[in-house]
């Protein structure tokens, strides 16, 4: 989807002008910290461009759309409960199975 956008397209200024007014520093750590590992396990998958097309559609869109309505509580909550619901699916299985191949490594080295 990169080829579509640029760094500075209508959705990311919307969504960084959100940021910056609306989600908490906590919130914005975790996504950065997270963010990363989302990704990278999507990047792995044959269909990534169906599930980039979802998170388009149904969490970028809906938050843009939610912002320039004004509806700042509606864009936080489906920002908020995405990133949870991508990092339980994403993120989680690709850190454990790091976790499981470092233990492994550390009790061949024993």
């Amino acid at each position: 989807m990169q080829d579509n956008f640029d760094n500075n397209c209508e959705e990311l200024t919307i969504l960084r002008w959100f940021r910056d007014e609306f989600v908490s520093e906590e919130d914005i750590k975790h996504y950065y910290k997270t963010a990363p590992i989302i990704v990278e396990s999507i990047d792995e998958l044959e269909a990534n461009d169906n599930i980039y097309n979802y998170i388009y559609d149904s969490i970028v869109k809906a938050c843009v759309v939610a912002i320039k309505n004004g509806d700042y509580e509606f864009a936080y909550n489906r920002y908020k409960n995405s990133i949870l619901a991508l990092e339980e699916q994403f993120a989680r299985p690709k850190l454990t199975n790091r976790m499981v191949k470092t233990l492994k490594l550390k009790n061949q080295n024993l």
